[in-house]
């Protein structure tokens, strides 16, 4: 949480003060921050092993 202003501030820190409040809410208002990247979803992969093969469709096998 912010700590309240204290009181014993001189007219001159105190008028900084504000012009510095105004700026960063001006700045917060003209700039917003960037957006993160989207996550790629990825399937864990374990070094040194290959992953499944693609999909393919089961073989008819004859009866003998």
């Amino acid at each position: 949480m912010v700590e309240p202003i204290p009181p014993e501030l001189s007219p001159e820190r105190w008028k900084r003060l504000q012009q510095l409040t105004d700026a960063a809410r001006l700045r917060a208002a003209l700039y917003p921050p960037p957006k993160p990247p989207q996550r790629r979803r990825r399937l864990r992969q374990y070094p040194g092993v290959r992953p499944n093969p693609p999909w393919q469709p089961a073989r008819h096998r004859k009866r003998h």
